[in-house]
C-alpha cells in the first residue's frame, strides 16, 4: 500500500482533508468506545460519520499527539441529515484512521 500519511511533517488542513478520503475509501477506519458512546448517547448513526468525513472540511489545523497510540488529530464538520457534526479523528502513523468522538453542534 501506498504511504497516505507523511510522516516527515504534519499535514495541512487540505493535505488532512485529502488522507482522510481516502483511507475511508479504502475502509482503514475504526471508531474509539469514546466514540461509540458518544454517537449513541448523541443519535449520531454511522452513515452520518462517513459521510463527514469523506465529504466534510478540515477546521482544526493538524497537530501531533501523543495520545491514543500517537498521530495527527484533527476534527472534520459538516451538516449530514440535518445535523451539523464535528468528528475528531486521529491520523494513525498505520495508515489508519481512528475517530475520537462526534459531536453535535
Amino acid at each position: 500500500m501506498n504511504i497516505i500519511i507523511p510522516l516527515q511533517k504534519t499535514p495541512s488542513s487540505k493535505e488532512a482533508e485529502a488522507i482522510i478520503r481516502k483511507l475511508v475509501t479504502v475502509g482503514k477506519i475504526s471508531l474509539s468506545n469514546h466514540c461509540k458512546e458518544r454517537m449513541k448517547e448523541r443519535n449520531i448513526t454511522i452513515q452520518q460519520v462517513m459521510i463527514c468525513l469523506s465529504k466534510g472540511r478540515v477546521t482544526e489545523n493538524p497537530f501531533l499527539s501523543h495520545t491514543n497510540g500517537g498521530g495527527y488529530e484533527t476534527t472534520v464538520e459538516r451538516t449530514v441529515a440535518g445535523d451539523n457534526l464535528r468528528i475528531g479523528v486521529c491520523l494513525k502513523f498505520s495508515q489508519r484512521i481512528l475517530v475520537i468522538t462526534a459531536i453535535k453542534l
